[in-house]
């Protein structure tokens, strides 16, 4: 059986849309909490998200940042 993996990709910069990158880290932590392999791709000005304070904010973006720490804690791959 051949498996593949989903790959869900966010290319904009945080500070203009904090929704590409918040719905590319749900899908693929609901994907990968179904024991589907997946991985969140981030691109361009997207890897801004990842910088100390890359979440406008905090505040209204609560739930970005829980899947954010999920994926690491889960072990979800993440890559720039």
């Amino acid at each position: 059986m051949q498996r593949k993996k989903l790959v869900f990709f966010a290319g904009l910069d945080p500070a203009v849309s904090t929704r590409p990158a918040f719905m590319a880290y749900h899908f693929a932590s609901v994907a990968h909490g179904s024991g589907l392999e997946s991985e969140v791709r981030l691109a361009g000005d997207a890897v801004e998200i990842l910088k100390d304070e890359g979440v406008p904010d905090p505040q209204y973006n609560k739930r970005l940042l829980n899947y954010m720490n999920e994926a690491v804690e889960s072990g979800l791959f993440v890559s720039v």
